[in-house]
């Protein structure tokens, strides 16, 4: 991203052949979604809609960017107004991010609004100070739209993306905001993923929707329940049978001693050690 400007004040900027090509943005659900996540929760605790702001990571080849994840910014407001951003707190978890995904580097940030406004370039200076990237972009969610009385029924998202372009003015270093166009882009494990946060948003008594992940789980249960009862039968024949209730069936009881042997062929105990290992390791 820091080469996107890499003209700008130069003689040749302004013929043709310098014209940059157009930016490829790839959006991914997850970015979606934690934006949406940070939105909700603000408003639910009363917070100020000014002070939603985060940051979006991703990886850039060519003129391609792929948003594959953002993370929130801590952000103070003046008495006047005026926003500031914790600078500490975004090189540490900026460089949290990037020890896990070493092909991710720092795109952008993102905050409400339904247009880029006054204010917002001082901070987008800061963080391209904080960042050392030359020319961020900026992903804006316009709420507004979403109150609106046809907003479930818009195929259109309220999300805009601007790319910045810096020149001077009179000696004075001014910033103009270019919309981009985007696309929705997802991955298998996304599309997975998705599928079952949907599916379980979605899911009432009345329908039954479930995901795959939901459906599977369930028929694994259904088939230890179903294990479970037929155990209990057995083990109630042979206190029946034991107590004289019930007259002895040799065949059946030598099916029994089978099935015991057998389990006793799997080694119990390091069965059980390794089960114990196993849900230790999960919890």
């Amino acid at each position: 991203l820091s080469t996107r400007n890499c003209c700008v004040g130069h003689p040749w900027a302004n013929s043709p052949m310098a014209e940059p090509a157009a930016l490829s943005v790839h959006l991914h659900p997850l970015v979606l979604i934690n934006i949406s996540d940070h939105f909700v929760r603000l408003r639910t605790q009363g917070g100020n809609p000014r002070l939603l702001l985060g940051a979006v990571i991703g990886a850039q080849e060519g003129r391609r960017i792929d948003v594959h994840n953002s993370f929130e910014l801590l952000v103070d407001e003046a008495t006047d107004g005026t926003r500031s951003l914790d600078v500490e707190f975004l090189q540490q978890r900026l460089a949290q991010y990037l020890e896990v995904f070493p092909r991710y580097e720092f795109l952008g940030w993102y905050a409400l609004g339904a247009e880029p406004q006054e204010p917002d370039k001082a901070l987008h200076k800061k963080v391209q100070e904080v960042t050392a990237n030359e020319n961020p972009f900026l992903l804006l969610i316009d709420t507004q739209k979403l109150e609106t009385e046809n907003a479930g029924q818009s195929e259109d998202l309220p999300v805009k993306v601007y790319d910045s372009k810096a020149h001077l003015d009179q000696g004075e270093l001014k910033v103009e905001w270019n919309e981009v166009p985007y696309a929705i882009d997802t991955l298998e494990a996304e599309r997975i993923a998705v599928n079952h946060v949907a599916k379980s948003a979605t899911a009432t008594k009345s329908s039954g929707h479930s995901s795959d992940f939901t459906q599977h789980t369930g028929g694994l249960g259904n088939s230890v329940v179903m294990l479970s009862n037929r155990i209990k039968e057995l083990r109630d024949y042979m206190q029946d049978v034991k107590a004289g209730r019930l007259p002895r069936n040799h065949e059946v009881l030598r099916q029994l001693l089978s099935l015991c042997q057998a389990l006793q062929a799997t080694h119990p105990d390091s069965l059980r050690h390794e089960f114990c290992a196993e849900f230790n390791d999960a919890a």
